[in-house]
């Protein structure tokens, strides 16, 4: 397993696998737990990320260089292509923005109001840090990046910074 999180009913576990598929586990106390497979990617499942308001939605991220949103009433995903193969995926606080992190270390914020799915902004590190992980501030204002250096001369234990959001 490569992510996991819980739906904001907390209701429902999310997995990423390195298998090419994500799944989702719905936890309910009067019976036992169901299981659903998405399989839409071709390469492996890096990152989950449940949207905040609507605990049927969920964002995969995909070596196959692609996010997906998955409706899970319906069984669909809605794919959204990238540059590159997507490591991290996180949804901001109000459910409007997605925030990827991929393997060529750089940052990508995707609008996801009414379906638009665009790239509105990106930022990248230039091969000088490993983006280990992204999270939003609960308010939405910035993200924190978790971080390390990409040198074999000398080890460095890491960095956290924080990058404001406009």
């Amino acid at each position: 397993l490569g992510a996991l999180g819980w739906s904001c009913d907390g209701k429902k576990l999310a997995t990423a696998s390195s298998d090419t598929s994500a799944r989702v586990w719905t936890v309910d106390t009067h019976r036992e737990g169901r299981e659903t497979e998405l399989k839409d990617h071709t390469e492996s499942v890096d990152g989950v990320s449940w949207s905040p308001t609507h605990s049927d939605l969920l964002a995969t991220a995909s070596a196959d260089k692609m996010v997906r949103i998955w409706d899970l009433r319906a069984r669909r995903s809605m794919a959204i292509p990238t540059p590159e193969e997507i490591l991290n995926v996180q949804y901001s606080p109000d459910g409007n923005y997605l925030l990827i992190s991929d393997k060529a270390e750089t940052l990508r914020l995707i609008d996801v109001r009414n379906k638009s799915n665009t790239i509105v902004a990106t930022t990248s590190f230039e091969q000088q840090y490993w983006v280990n992980e992204v999270a939003w501030l609960g308010n939405g204002e910035g993200v924190l990046v978790c971080a390390g250096r990409q040198s074999t001369a000398y080890q460095e234990k890491g960095m956290v910074e924080v990058l404001g959001v406009d």
